[in-house]
């Protein structure tokens, strides 16, 4: 796998007409995440390059979705701040997009009207939010099923959708929870094939949760680890199977 550099830098330069701008970079300082009394992460100090694929590792209950949540603006730092492209986060952010578990569509609208669904809320002309919405829905390989509804579609199938639907607004970055986790061996395989292929036609900075860590190795730029109350490491994913099978192995024993 390339550098976060190089990585950046490429995408960069195949996205230029596909996304908004550069990649967004986020930087969190001292800061503690959770909810109710209880904090969940604490003295969080992490910084995402822009443009990379920055994947979060860590035990149920570590705080992979807080820390997620928190990026999008949906969960402010109980102390310290998160700044993303320079900015304190203050609250979500059409610059921001996120991918769940839950695909999130809406059951009464077509794959079409979903993923222009973005658009329609920012105001873009019908024309132009049609014209994006076809790109983005022939990128995801749904051709000839934009008159489709949720319910008649496979769970990958509504996955797709639900990416599409995440970057036809063009964000400079994509927030995604464990978006492949309820899926079966062979869809998941097929998602994080499309996941690379589409990645290539954004400049957008991605973050991407997962439990599993051979997904994090093929997806990710870099592998944050979360232990029970912050960050315990942030790594390289290197080139080479004999070095990611030994990053593989330190991963796992820092979880």
């Amino acid at each position: 796998m390339t550098s976060v550099a190089e990585s950046a830098t490429g995408r960069a330069e195949a996205g230029s007409t596909a996304a908004g701008g550069a990649g967004l970079a986020f930087r969190l300082e001292r800061a503690g995440l959770g909810y109710g009394r209880d904090a969940v992460l604490r003295d969080v100090e992490l910084d995402v390059a822009p443009g990379e694929v920055l994947v979060v590792v860590g035990a149920s209950g570590s705080g992979k979705s807080t820390l997620l949540r928190a990026l999008a603006g949906l969960l402010p730092p109980r102390e310290g701040r998160i700044l993303a492209g320079g900015r304190e986060v203050t609250g979500p952010s059409a610059d921001r997009a996120m991918v769940f578990q839950d695909d999130g569509l809406l059951p009464w609208r077509s794959v079409r009207r979903n993923v222009e669904l973005p658009l329609r809320i920012r105001g873009v002309s019908r024309g132009e939010r049609g014209r994006a919405a076809r790109e983005w829905i022939e990128k995801v390989g749904l051709d000839g099923f934009a008159g489709h509804l949720p319910r008649e579609l496979s769970g990958g199938m509504r996955q797709r959708v639900q990416l599409a639907r995440a970057l036809v607004g063009a964000p400079r970055a994509v927030l995604m929870d464990e978006p492949f986790g309820a899926l079966d061996a062979q869809t998941r395989v097929g998602m994080q094939r499309l996941l690379l292929d589409v990645l290539r036609d954004t400049s957008a900075t991605v973050v991407f949760v997962t439990h599993d860590v051979d997904e994090a190795l093929l997806l990710g730029d870099r592998v944050a680890v979360l232990g029970r109350t912050g960050v315990r490491a942030v790594l390289d994913v290197p080139d080479g199977d004999d070095a990611r099978t030994n990053l593989r192995e330190r991963i796992l024993e820092e979880l």
